[in-house]
């Protein structure tokens, strides 16, 4: 899988991990970059020995149930150099913005909205929230890679909020937990009760994942021992 990462980071980007040369500096980079895209094979040449340690193998997401198209995604990490990136004015990319990693899940979390509000899903939120409170030395020992996190979906009253429960909650089915369908339960049965065991993630469906809150305690040590645990609200980051 690490090979595949660092391939497609340079088919779609033309990073190369290690290197301050991208496909928007170096011609000879550029012209691999489209080989690759369309002949992977090409990609020997680009990197005949590619730093698959470098990457940290974050955690893997599988869309819920209820939606017609399903991906599993995983999430991996490695360490650059934001300077040279920043300074790299031409790098390719279909719009770039760079943030204080807090920045945006903030945004998130704000009620109002704006032409400058960023709004992301909630895995990202879940992972930007444990990234930023985990110290860059550590972040290798912190990946989630016992557990796949497939959200079971609980609509609240009216749909006016979504619960993503996820493994470890209490109202989480484990048995085929990767299909089963929505339900819908009242705002009782939903709160968060700091006595049960809590993992999940709220938010708005209008404006689709605004307000997104994420909730983590009370873990059975079956989860707690193979969970990054960290502090899910964002007022005390």
């Amino acid at each position: 899988w690490n090979l595949i990462v660092i391939q497609e980071l340079f088919e779609e980007t033309g990073l190369l991990i290690g290197q301050k040369e991208t496909a928007a500096t170096s011609k000879e980079l550029e012209e691999l970059q489209e080989k690759t895209k369309e002949d992977p094979t090409f990609f020997r040449q680009v990197c005949p020995s590619p730093p698959v340690n470098q990457l940290v193998e974050w955690n893997t997401w599988l869309t819920p149930s209820s939606y017609k198209q399903r991906y599993m995604t995983s999430f991996f990490l490695v360490d650059v150099d934001a300077h040279d990136l920043r300074a790299n004015q031409r790098l390719k990319c279909a719009r770039r913005r760079w943030f204080s990693i807090r920045g945006p899940i903030r945004r998130t979390a704000c009620e109002k909205e704006g032409r400058d509000e960023v709004i992301l899903p909630p895995p990202q939120v879940y992972e930007l929230t444990r990234i930023a409170q985990t110290p860059s030395e550590q972040l290798r020992f912190c990946g989630n890679n016992v557990h796949i996190f497939c959200p079971q979906l609980i609509f609240w009253p009216h749909k006016e909020m979504i619960s993503n429960v996820l493994p470890g909650d209490h109202l989480y089915i484990e048995n085929d937990s990767f299909n089963q369908p929505t339900r819908n339960m009242t705002a009782e049965e939903l709160r968060v009760d700091q006595d049960k065991p809590i993992h999940r993630e709220e938010y708005k469906p209008q404006p689709l994942y605004g307000m997104c809150k994420l909730y983590m305690h009370n873990l059975s040590k079956k989860y707690a021992e193979t969970l990054h645990q960290f502090e899910p609200d964002l007022d005390k980051l």
